[in-house]
């Protein structure tokens, strides 16, 4: 049998020899290179199609060729320069009419919409239009790069310092660690905070399945945070008086609990949860604890001052 391999073998050299005799060296070494070169173009041209669609690939493929033209390129060209012109010629003051046509559309919602913007009056004079100079001075900036932009990394280390002295943060219970940093609003504090909290607890205990519990009064951000961040999430009822039922919270915590949720004030009722009840029990379990103060909770440390009945609800509260 192995005879008659090796004679096969033997057989096919020499036929292969013969076959390959009539072909220069030259184009017997290049035929496989070319060869390997037009697949590599087929494969991409394949990939091409199948990410772009056959219509869109002729067509592209079409337009490239056309830009190839004598001529043709050179007045596309043209036509654009002749855009930069006209931007150069002050299309921006148009773009800026047309703009203030479309604003003048939407409804006037200054000191009328409460829950969706923080301030009143008119946008040329006051506050409003301090605020819009201040805006406008860094609305080119990146605090990423704190280097370079070091004024902004300023504003926002004293803006953090100042949001946790109105807090708490020199209350001896808070513990003197407040640390924080700007965001885009509520729903990214929110987002963060439970990020955080999933974070260290993974740390801390271990946990890979991270859930929170909620009560049904708490924002909506909770949500997205917890599809974000692959997080289960557990809703309670709220008590009579449409609070947070700390008994019921308690019945939900159980080995995979990261976060338990509070509010001040509430976002649909503008009712304080009992915050440092809640505190206590997440500090009893070990697990951690974040108070919502989205809307309204800004006002709280000011109603303190002024004498107004308002339960404890900032860093002063014990809690994990």
């Amino acid at each position: 049998m192995m005879d008659r391999i090796i004679s096969s073998l033997i057989d096919f050299r020499a036929f292969a020899n013969s076959f390959l005799s009539n072909y220069e060296p030259l184009a017997l070494l290049l035929a496989p290179l070319l060869t390997l070169f037009t697949a590599r173009i087929l494969q991409s041209l394949c990939l091409l199609v199948h990410d772009n669609g056959l219509k869109p690939t002729i067509l592209g493929f079409l337009i490239t060729s056309i830009k190839m033209v004598p001529g043709v390129k050179g007045y596309i060209d043209a036509e654009k320069q002749k855009v930069v012109e006209k931007l150069k010629e002050g299309l921006g003051a148009a773009v800026i009419e047309k703009l203030k046509q479309e604003k003048s559309n939407d409804v006037v919602w200054q000191g009328k919409c409460s829950g969706t913007v923080y301030i009143g009056g008119s946008e040329s004079e006051g506050h409003f239009s301090l605020i819009n100079e201040a805006c406008s001075m860094f609305a080119h900036t990146n605090p990423l790069h704190m280097d370079v932009f070091q004024t902004i990394a300023q504003c926002e280390a004293e803006v953090v310092a100042m949001t946790a002295a109105l807090l708490g943060s020199k209350n001896k219970s808070s513990g003197g660690e407040i640390c924080g940093n700007m965001t885009s609003g509520g729903t990214e504090s929110i987002l963060l905070a439970v990020k955080s909290s999933r974070d260290y607890m993974k740390a801390k205990k271990g946990i890979k399945r991270p859930e929170m519990i909620i009560p049904e009064s708490a924002h909506s951000a909770y949500d997205k945070a917890a599809q974000y961040f692959n997080i289960k999430l557990r809703r309670v009822p709220v008590n009579k008086n449409f609070q947070a039922d700390v008994k019921a919270i308690r019945q939900q915590i159980n080995k995979n609990t990261v976060l338990i949720v509070g509010s001040a004030p509430g976002f649909p009722h503008g009712i304080i949860d009992p915050i440092e009840e809640l505190g206590e029990l997440a500090y009893s379990y070990g697990i951690c604890f974040h108070v919502d103060l989205c809307l309204g909770g800004f006002v709280l440390p000011f109603a303190c001052k002024l004498g107004y009945p308002i339960p404890p609800f900032d860093f002063s509260v014990k809690g994990e």
